[in-house]
């Protein structure tokens, strides 16, 4: 069995693909993809995040509300 992979240009067409392929009773899957654009100041920022946690340098959830809390009383 082969797949076809079909890139519509925009919504109308997509949905123009969809009720054909519906209306010719073929067997197909829609898969969404969803680009994100990301800096390389945020990708430095993910990496050094990935690097404290290898590192086991991060701080529990419980600790930073309470720091939260003592920053936000005074």
């Amino acid at each position: 069995m082969n797949a076809f992979i079909i890139h519509p240009a925009n919504q109308e067409e997509a949905s123009l693909l969809e009720s054909l392929l519906k209306r010719m009773k073929f067997s197909f899957e829609k898969v969404s993809e969803e680009k994100i654009a990301v800096s390389p100041e945020e990708i430095q920022s993910i990496n050094r995040g990935i690097d404290e946690a290898n590192e086991n340098k991060l701080t529990n959830s419980s600790d930073v509300h309470k720091k939260a809390r003592e920053l936000c009383s005074k």
